[in-house]
């Protein structure tokens, strides 16, 4: 082989060698580049994912605070309301008391109420008071009853109380502590 033939032939593997050196660095520089990309591509979409739920649990925090907020306004709203209803109901039942203390059948209840009274306290001494609306009916009361009653000074809108002093007990019949009970215990 003559000199030329061998400086061609060097001259190839060494183009050769190059050129497959530098398309190894070339690929090499390429998978480098493809991973820096994937790593921020990953660490982009962490970071995106994790503001995205951040700014849910920001969102879905002021929703339940909203919500709390308007529940509770909601529930004033109806207890107010509840309450105007409630204060209307009794204001009404206190007028149809009143009717109902002008018909015989509250003369009627007010006799049962004394005589049960008396029954129960059979032979103790039992102070019984009515109303002081009902003093014109105490003369009445005290012939159908057979008992002595005392005219309260206190009033208790109707209905009668008894005390049995040597047994400490009272018995409240009194339309007052009824509708008081009615109140308390009275929801919608």
């Amino acid at each position: 082989m003559t000199l030329d033939e061998k400086l061609e032939l060097f001259s190839k593997a060494v183009i050769d060698s190059a050129t497959s050196q530098n398309i190894e660095i070339v690929h090499q520089y390429q998978e480098s580049l493809q991973q820096l990309y994937d790593e921020h591509k990953q660490n982009a979409l962490k970071k995106t994912e994790a503001a995205y739920l951040a700014e849910s649990e920001n969102l879905m925090r002021e929703k339940n605070r909203t919500l709390s907020s308007e529940a509770i306004n909601i529930k004033r709203k109806i207890n107010e309301k509840s309450s105007e209803l409630a204060d209307k109901l009794f204001q009404d039942v206190a007028l149809k008391l009143e009717e109902y203390m002008k018909t015989p059948e509250y003369f009627d209840l007010l006799i049962t109420q004394i005589s049960r009274a008396k029954e129960f306290a059979r032979e103790d001494e039992i102070i019984i008071y009515i109303n002081s609306s009902d003093a014109g009916m105490k003369k009445l009361l005290e012939t159908n009853t057979g008992v002595n009653l005392t005219v309260s000074t206190r009033d208790f809108i109707g209905g009668t109380r008894a005390v049995i002093h040597s047994k400490n007990i009272l018995i409240d019949n009194s339309f007052s502590t009824k509708l008081s009970e009615a109140k308390n215990s009275f929801s919608f």
